[in-house]
């Protein structure tokens, strides 16, 4: 092998390493990197769980919105007179397609939302474990609205839900119970 094969001379290695830092050291270059560093901002993941939580807190506020509707008669015809709501809602695996959330997004919420049914006294919507549906709680329309002002869908619950349903784990073990499977 020639010191002249690949196109350059062993030889002439120390200037072109001298030209290198040359040419990454002039000022110039920060209107080229300026579209990169754009670039990478809009690809960063950072922002991408508070548009998440975002989304998933106006559908929350959409499924109150459609649950509280009355007719005319002053009937809520999105629930059944014992409280249950006969509608799909974004968080379960019926509602999700069709509120426009992705499977994952769907699961997340569904977790979040199950723990504060759980967890809180009075949550808006309550799961019944063995029709395996939801309730409406005890809520008015103005009392839902400072609940849903008050308790918003947090980061951290998104990311603790959404790190629980994307394990290989959650998938293979949870199964049919948060529509895994």
């Amino acid at each position: 092998m020639k010191p002249t094969d690949y196109g350059f001379n062993l030889e002439k290695m120390p200037r072109e390493l001298a030209r290198v830092e040359a040419i990454t050291e002039r000022r110039d270059q920060v209107e080229r990197i300026t579209p990169l560093r754009a670039a990478a901002l809009k690809l960063s993941r950072r922002g991408l769980a508070a548009a998440k939580v975002e989304l998933v807190n106006h559908a929350l506020a959409l499924a109150v919105d459609l649950v509280l509707e009355t007719d005319s008669d002053g009937v809520r015809p999105h629930m059944d007179k014992d409280g249950r709501i006969a509608v799909p809602l974004p968080w379960t695996r019926t509602g999700g397609a069709a509120w426009g959330l992705r499977r994952t997004e769907q699961r997340s919420f569904n977790v979040i939302m199950r723990e504060r049914s759980n967890r809180e006294s009075q949550p808006l919507f309550l799961y019944d474990a063995e029709s395996r549906g939801w309730l409406w709680g005890v809520w008015s329309r103005h009392s839902a609205g400072a609940y849903l002002r008050n308790n918003p869908i947090t980061l951290v619950e998104w990311r603790s839900a959404w790190a629980s349903v994307s394990s290989a784990w959650a998938r293979q073990n949870l199964g049919r119970e948060l529509g895994l499977k």
